[in-house]
């Protein structure tokens, strides 16, 4: 029987040994430990099973770490998108984050093992600590900026109103406050937005103030009497009872007129601040003597100027200088002085106790003399030195833009009407410097020795009633004032449109100067040139219409309305446009554009329907008839294409605005006439409507051509039926020579036979304007009166009416606002 030997192992068996293990790795360095750590403890099972839980608490612990990473991460993008979408003031914020994070801290430690849990309790318990407080700084960041940009907002919006109406002041002070104060800000940004907002309203009232006013209030302080009284009285224009008597502006009984006439105040006084200035300085003078009187001139003399002028205030106000006083002032001892003002403060009662302490803190240089009345210092004491500092400066150039004003209304007044100029005014007034009293006195000597033409010139210009555009003295006397004026480097477009809106008669130079413009090159000249055009045949056709080279105004005008409104350029786009038009180029591609293809079979398929129809009015179902002839009527075809070709090339080509504008310009030249033997239903060329100017008021404003005519046929014994108005070989040649056109009368006489005058009749424009100015006087002076009341009356209610606002009225009261309103426009414009 065969035997095996038995073995233990692989190492008796024959060929096998055991393998070099080599640990050149990590990982092979960790696999040979983790080997022996198992032969070490293969025979101590208690030891395995402890190793076993200690790997498996390291597996654990290092899913707790992945998740705590994951958990914090998906936490902070939730913060993230939170803040994003913050509601305003962000309400609630704290808690909803706290909450949204409970909720997770729970759902991670429950997906972790057991052993895991404990330290991420404790690590979710100092992470929501660090979350609580950047929440709740996130909420109040957010809540802070919140009320801040709204506080910001209606304050800003405050400021505007009390820009808009000063008025308000003290009332928009107390609701800005308000705002502040029920704002969540935290206290110490209260505070601080209700000081930056008194600054705020404090220099949106300043803001409203005169120029003068503002440069006086933060300039330098005046170490006068004036100032310290105005201060401290204060100033009113209405009279009010003070212990025993009537009193008004600062605190005085007496008003001091501009003759030097002196008068009581009465509960009916009103005054205005230049006159409680003119009683206030003679006021202070004598005052002022009877306190130096009190003391004595060398004890006066000793004295500051601070002291002189509080001294002087107690005079002003107690009527004396209190006997109690002598003997401190007489000592020259300022603190002395001060105690014995001090002993004042109980007299009346201690109505003036705060007063006396004021003037003794002058005295002993505590306090400076205020520029302004208390409420009013009030409020320029909420301005930084910096917020003074900024406005007087601004304050300095406005004056410099005042007194160029100033200036330039010195200029014109010097121009249209040099001898009603008072020197002396111009040497008096504050605003101007001596370089600009010395130029406006100059400009005066010069106008005032100029020669008798220029003086009737200046005479026409200031009387009243309208001048004739068609006169040859009155475009004579418009074109020298308006030279006048230009000498005194007045403005051209306040000058010319003067004159016109006060004789009708337009000054040749403005005329020059519009013609110029529209042939330069510069878009802004030309438009400049154009709205200039525009602006005068608005104000007055008529005007324009008689003006020499009226018709390139005219013209000028309706080209710019055209563009304007017709086509709805904006004014920068048709200046543009129309600049371009003057060019060599533009002038080329109008050529090529009216041989073109469409222009062409446009002009051939015109005839006189197509125009008449533009006449038609479209009430009726049939309008007026072109021409009274056939040669008429082929004359109008004719005119209307030539227009046409001339305006195409204006419009860039557009047949219908070309046609438009066509229609327009022919228009006027072109119309029916009530006067012409063939009816009204005739459009003819040179109507007289279209010759004369409209005047007077009402539905026929060529009444008095008519009575002129029924006066020369009555003056020549013709007792007519009828008569008509026609043109003559001599009507277009007076137009264009800008004369009072001569025009043809015929008659009907009462056998029914056409007879004609023998000679040419010409309507007096200017004795028709005479005619209307003696009525408009007369009636004035028959019911100017009654027409005041009417004003006055529409003055209030449309004052009423804007004291309200439309939202708190409705039904009658608004209709009676509305009515009052267009009562008062019709009233400004019959005045």
């Amino acid at each position: 029987m065969a035997t095996f030997d038995k073995y233990r192992g692989t190492n008796s068996l024959p060929g096998v040994r055991q393998p070099q293990v080599i640990a050149d790795t990590a990982v092979g360095q960790a696999t040979e430990g983790f080997g022996r750590q198992i032969q070490q403890s293969a025979g101590q099972l208690g030891q395995l099973a402890s190793l076993a839980q200690k790997r498996q608490e390291q597996i654990d612990d290092f899913e707790r770490k992945k998740g705590w990473l994951q958990f914090e991460g998906q936490f902070a993008q939730k913060e993230l998108d939170a803040q994003t979408n913050l509601q305003p003031g962000a309400a609630g914020y704290t808690e909803r984050m706290q909450s949204q994070f409970n909720e997770d801290a729970s759902k991670f430690i429950e997906s972790l093992p057991e052993s895991a849990r404990a330290q991420a309790q404790l690590d979710v318990e100092d992470l929501r600590n660090r979350y609580q407080d950047r929440f709740a700084k996130t909420e109040l960041k957010e809540r802070t900026r919140y009320f801040q940009e709204g506080v910001a907002e209606s304050t800003d919006q405050i400021a505007k109103n009390i820009r808009a109406n000063p008025n308000t002041y003290e009332e928009s002070l107390a609701y800005g406050r308000q705002i502040i104060t029920e704002s969540g800000l935290p206290t110490i940004e209260k505070e601080a937005a209700i000081k930056s907002w008194e600054r705020m309203a404090s220099i949106a009232w300043f803001e409203t103030l005169p120029a003068s006013e503002r440069a006086n209030l933060v300039g330098a302080s005046t170490v006068d009497a004036g100032s310290l009284i105005r201060s401290k009285e204060g100033f009113r224009t209405k009279a009010y009872w003070d212990v025993n008597a009537y009193r008004t502006g600062y605190g005085s009984d007496t008003v001091t007129k501009a003759d030097g006439t002196v008068e009581k105040v009465t509960k009916d006084t009103v005054i205005t601040q230049a006159d409680a200035e003119r009683d206030l300085s003679r006021r202070i003078a004598e005052f002022q003597g009877i306190a130096v009187k009190s003391v004595g001139v060398e004890a006066w003399q000793k004295l500051p100027p601070r002291a002189q002028a509080v001294l002087t205030s107690i005079t002003y106000n107690y009527g004396e200088l209190p006997e109690r006083l002598h003997a401190a002032v007489q000592s020259g001892d300022l603190e002395q002085i001060a105690a014995a003002v001090e002993g004042l403060r109980g007299d009346n009662g201690g109505v003036n106790s705060k007063r006396r302490q004021e003037e003794a803190d002058i005295l002993r240089g505590r306090a400076s003399i205020p520029n302004a009345p208390p409420e009013v210092q009030e409020r320029l004491d909420r301005l930084t030195y910096e917020d003074q500092v900024k406005l007087n400066d601004q304050a300095q150039r406005d004056l410099v833009t005042v007194a160029s004003d100033r200036q330039d209304a010195f200029r014109l007044d010097i121009a249209t009407d040099p001898l009603a100029v008072d020197r002396q005014q111009i040497l008096d007034d504050p605003l101007l410097d001596d370089g600009q009293k010395a130029t406006l006195i100059n400009s005066l000597n010069t106008a005032l020795k100029s020669g008798e033409d220029d003086r009737k010139a200046v005479d026409w210009v200031n009387t009243s009633g309208a001048g004739n555009p068609l006169d040859p003295d009155d475009r004579k006397n418009a074109g020298r004032v308006y030279d006048l004026a230009m000498k005194a480097e007045g403005n051209p477009d306040v000058v010319g449109p003067a004159v016109v809106a006060s004789k009708g008669v337009i000054p040749k130079g403005y005329v020059n100067l519009i013609r110029n413009g529209l042939r330069d090159a510069s878009a802004l000249q030309v438009g400049a040139a154009y709205e200039r055009a525009a602006g005068l045949f608005e104000m007055d056709p008529q005007a324009v219409r008689g003006a020499e080279n009226g018709a390139e105004l005219e013209d000028a005008a309706v080209k710019w309305r055209f563009y304007t409104d017709t086509m709805g350029m904006p004014a920068d786009q048709a200046a543009a446009r129309l600049a371009e038009l003057n060019s060599p180029e533009a002038i080329k591609a109008r050529d090529v554009l009216l041989e073109s293809q469409p222009v062409k079979d446009y002009l051939k398929d015109l005839d006189a329907d197509d125009i008449e129809g533009m006449f038609d009015p479209g009430v009726l179902s049939f309008g007026p008839t072109l021409g009274a002839t056939e040669e008429g009527k082929a004359v109008a075809v004719s005119e209307f294409k030539q227009l046409f070709r001339e305006s195409l090339g204006e419009v860039g080509g557009d047949l219908e605005a070309a046609e438009k504008l066509a229609f327009t310009r022919m228009s006027r030249t072109w119309g029916t006439s009530e006067f012409s033997p063939h009816g009204s239903g005739k459009v003819l060329k040179y109507p007289v409507e279209k010759l004369y100017p409209e005047i007077g008021e009402g539905d026929d404003r060529h009444k008095y051509i008519r009575d002129q005519v029924e006066t020369a046929l009555k003056e020549e014994g013709i007792d007519a039926k009828r008569f008509y108005l026609t043109g003559n070989e001599y009507t277009v040649s007076d137009k264009r020579a800008q004369r009072a056109p001569r025009l043809t009368v015929q008659y009907v006489d009462q056998e029914g036979v056409l007879q004609q005058l023998p000679f040419a009749f010409t309507a007096d424009v200017s004795a028709a304007l005479v005619e209307e100015q003696a009525r408009k006087d007369a009636d004035w002076e028959q019911n100017g009166a009654r027409y005041d009341q009417e004003r006055e009356d529409a003055l209030q209610r449309k004052a009423i009416g804007d004291s309200q606002r439309p939202s708190e009225m409705g039904g009658a009261p608004l209709d009676e606002m509305n009515q009052a309103a267009e009562e008062f426009k019709q009233l400004e414009a019959n005045q």
